[in-house]
This record gives C-alpha cells, structure tokens and sequence, in this order.
C-alpha cells in the first residue's frame, strides 16, 4: 500500500471507530446475542435472531409475506426461507391470502403466540439492564432519537421505492 494512503487511514482509524454505522451495528449484535442467549435459556433452542424479524412483524391477526419483508427490510425471498423455518417448527401456520389469492398470509399458532409473550420478558430484561448501565431517562433519550432517526430513513426508503410520502 502506499504510504500516502496508509497515512490517510490512520487519520481515519479513530473516526472509523466512532462512526454511526459501527456503532449501531455493534449495538444490534450485543443485544442480538443477549436476547438469542436468554431465548435458549428459555428452552427455544431451535429459535435464532433472524427468526425475530417475523415475530416482531407479525400483526396478531396475521400478515402477508410481502408486508412482513418490508417490516423487516429483508427480500421477500429471505423472508420466505424464514417463515418456512418457524413454520416448519410449529410457530405459525400460512393461508391463503383472504384480500389477495396470490399472497401467502402468515398467522400465529399458540405455540407462536406464546414465544412472543414469553419473548417481551426477555425484552424487559435486557431493557432494565440497560437501565441499570446508562439510566432510564438516558436510555429514553437514545430511544426517541434512533426512533426518529428511523422515521426519517423509513420515509426516505419509502419515497426512493416511489410510495407516496406526507
């Protein structure tokens, strides 16, 4: 490598770092990993994370394969390979879509429905551990911002997709 470009990189090691992107990611995989780990602890172990992008997407009286992607921000495909796991595990079953026949519609068993119930305390937990870190108003801070941080890109995914944006 050049010298001139190695001496660029290193001005950019700290900034790389600290950088958003890096940062969120490895927020995303902390908390992944925890919530992975208690999931197990709680006898779901055939469940993993990216199984989580159905659960929390799925509306109680069920939603369609297409929707549950967009939620999700995955391909449709990916979101399929998804559904056929937890399908085939027992936690959702699919129908035909009753608004659209060309639709698959993805709806909770019991089993499912229990997972999520049982999922949100795991959920709590984590949240008080951060809490107990940070501070309740901090982590209400953070949360407000990265939600309205989300907002913004959700609009702009959306209006880049051609969806009519307010």
């Amino acid at each position: 490598m050049k010298e001139r470009l190695k001496g660029q990189l290193e001005q950019l090691t700290d900034l790389r770092k600290k950088s958003l992107s890096r940062t969120v990611h490895n927020l995303r995989m902390h908390l992944s990993s925890r919530l992975t780990k208690r999931i197990h602890e709680m006898g779901y172990l055939s469940c993993s994370f990216q199984h989580t992008a159905i659960f929390a997407n799925i509306d109680i009286e069920g939603t369609n394969i297409v929707t549950l992607a967009d939620r999700a921000n995955i391909s449709k495909q990916a979101m399929s390979k998804l559904v056929k796991d937890i399908e085939e595990m027992g936690y959702v079953e699919t129908i035909k879509d009753p608004k659209d026949s060309r639709a698959l519609l993805v709806i909770l068993t019991d089993l499912g429905a229990e997972l999520i119930i049982n999922v949100q305390s795991c959920i709590t937990e984590i949240r008080n551990e951060v809490e107990r870190v940070i501070s309740k108003d901090k982590l209400e801070t953070f949360m407000s911002i990265a939600t309205e941080i989300n907002e913004y890109f959700d609009q702009d995914n959306r209006s880049e997709k051609g969806y009519k944006v307010q």
